[in-house]
């Protein structure tokens, strides 16, 4: 009865199914600013999970703090207790991200799968404990601002067209990645993972939280929101590092883009799009995730 079968080229069974669609569509509720029907998707997600054993009662629990660890941060305004819910919302984060928090059994969905002929095979999780930082963060801490209200959308939107373009020539003259362009079978089950787990997560932490947490105790110096910008990006690049240094670079410049969008729009969801458009940009047109 819960045997597995394909959907959108991802290996799924019934429960995986059930568990995470509530999530998925918690983050769709949240790109429309429905944060408490969010958190209402994301705790039957949590539910469900916790039923066909993705999680367990330490991940549940540790669920379950780092929700209330973004909302006492959002609720409190005395600097001290801040200081010390923004340190366990970033330590349970980096945990979650890394899935090294014990509680969690994400599933393999993709599984040694040749995108490119001449490149290593990639596989993929449905990551339970980064969908949850996501939802968390987004529903109950990052602000967001009118995108169409922004004075310098034009701007923005040359900025992230060269850093996409920049980003991807980097990628072909260091030989990390050629020209490969192509249509995959798994294309909408890479588009549902990227998008909804990896850039919604990656953006709310990076550019939510941290960067708007350098702003606030940078932006009042000369100088302070390009060192805020500078800083978010180099972040991003560095927790890129294993994958070598043209890897972190390339991640570095596009982490730079992401926090400048961020900057001059306070919209997450630009940064989120700037970065989803660069890996579908990848996947699409070039040897993904990179040479053998």
């Amino acid at each position: 009865m819960n045997s597995p079968f394909e959907l959108f080229g991802l290996t799924l069974n019934i429960s995986i199914a059930i568990s995470f669609l509530p999530a998925l569509l918690a983050i769709c509720a949240l790109t429309f600013s429905l944060n408490r029907s969010a958190l209402v998707l994301a705790l039957m997600s949590l539910v469900f999970a916790y039923c066909f054993a993705i999680v367990d009662v330490f991940g549940a629990l540790g669920i379950i703090s780092l929700f209330a660890m973004c909302y006492g941060f959002n609720y409190f305004r005395y600097m001290s207790i801040q200081w010390i819910l923004g340190l366990g919302i970033f330590v349970f984060s980096v945990l979650f991200f890394v899935h090294v928090f014990p509680g969690f059994n994400n599933p393999l969905v993709i599984e040694s799968y040749l995108v490119s002929e001449n490149a290593v095979p990639f596989s993929k999780h449905l990551n339970f404990d980064k969908l949850m930082v996501a939802i968390a963060l987004m529903a109950l801490i990052v602000p967001r601002s009118d995108f169409s209200q922004c004075k310098e959308a034009t701007k923005v939107f040359a900025v992230s067209t060269f850093v996409v373009l920049f980003g991807l020539a980097g990628g072909v003259f260091s030989g990390l990645v050629q020209w490969d362009p192509k249509l995959s079978p798994i294309l909408m089950g890479w588009v549902i993972t990227n998008l909804f787990i990896t850039c919604y997560a990656e953006e709310a932490f990076f550019r939510g939280f941290i960067q708007t947490q350098l702003h606030r105790g940078l932006g009042k110096y000369h100088m302070g929101q390009w060192l805020t910008v500078g800083c978010s990006g180099i972040l991003f690049g560095i927790v890129h590092l294993p994958g070598g240094i043209a890897y972190t670079i390339i991640a570095s410049l596009l982490g730079i883009g992401c926090a400048y969008g961020y900057q001059k729009t306070n919209n997450i969801l630009v940064p989120i799009y700037l970065h989803f458009a660069f890996n579908l940009m990848h996947f699409c047109f070039f040897t993904y995730p990179f040479l053998a």
